[in-house]
């Protein structure tokens, strides 16, 4: 197959999904690329794709994670801590669907305290199995079951004013994953941001190196600026950031 045609048909499968709620079916996923001819191990590719792209697909479970906390991609710190809080978890006793829905429906009709307690309670071990999903995308375990605790915690104030269509359980489900897969979001942004700035720190550099070998002096930010086609306030800023550049910010040294 073509590279470019298959990351093509990668592209409207991400499109697929922000259409339903980034998820999407095995089946689905399958119906969508059934004229490619993939192997199942290209099809367990392309689900590790959407996954690391924060898709859910439904029906896959990964290598790095597929619930036996003997498989899953953690440190030995992250596994301690996850033995400890499964087994801190395995006292409680879990209601059935119809006793939990009924809990639902006193915390959304009532707000009362010890029955939200309960049913957080109760959704515990679902924060713990919704981060193993997520987990070594970026996140420790711990971090990714405290921001599905809060997303639970949330939902609960919030669940009488879910839409129609989606029943309590599901809503609370939804909001844990919500959580999660948004402060992985969140996490690669901010290594984005990261990585931009280092590279605009070495573009500075490697200007820095050329302007002052040409003109075999030191150059000032008015100089650099013309010379690279970049703001003078960008330039102070990634002088300050790298430690680099006089008090005054009007020149800069040549960075070794």
């Amino acid at each position: 197959m073509e590279k470019e045609a298959f990351q093509k048909r990668l592209e409207d499968l991400g499109e697929l999904a922000k259409i339903n709620n980034n998820r999407l079916s095995t089946d689905a996923v399958k119906t969508f690329l059934k004229d490619m001819d993939l192997t199942e191990e290209q099809y367990n590719l392309v689900f590790a794709y959407l996954a690391s792209k924060m898709i859910t697909v439904e029906g896959y479970v990964s290598v790095a994670g597929d619930g036996k906390n003997g498989t899953l991609d953690l440190t030995e710190e992250e596994q301690t801590f996850l033995n400890q809080y499964e087994e801190d978890l395995s006292y409680l006793k879990i209601l059935e669907e119809d006793a939990l829905l009924e809990l639902c429906r006193e915390v959304e009709e009532s707000g009362d305290g010890d029955a939200k307690a309960h049913l957080t309670e109760q959704l515990l071990p679902e924060v713990v199995k919704t981060a193993k999903h997520y987990a070594g995308r970026g996140l420790p375990i711990g971090d990714l079951i405290q921001e599905g605790n809060v997303g639970l915690m949330l939902a609960l104030e919030t669940l009488g004013l879910r839409g129609e269509d989606v029943a309590a359980l599901d809503y609370l489900k939804q909001e844990i994953e919500k959580a999660v897969s948004e402060a992985l979001e969140d996490q690669q942004t901010e290594k984005s941001a990261g990585e931009l700035i280092a590279d605009r720190l070495n573009e500075l550099s490697d200007g820095i190196k050329e302007l002052s070998g040409e003109l075999e002096r030191q150059v000032s930010v008015e100089e650099l600026s013309a010379f690279m086609d970049m703001p003078v306030e960008e330039i102070e800023d990634l002088l300050k950031l790298a430690g680099e550049g006089t008090g005054d910010g009007n020149d800069t040294e040549e960075q070794k």
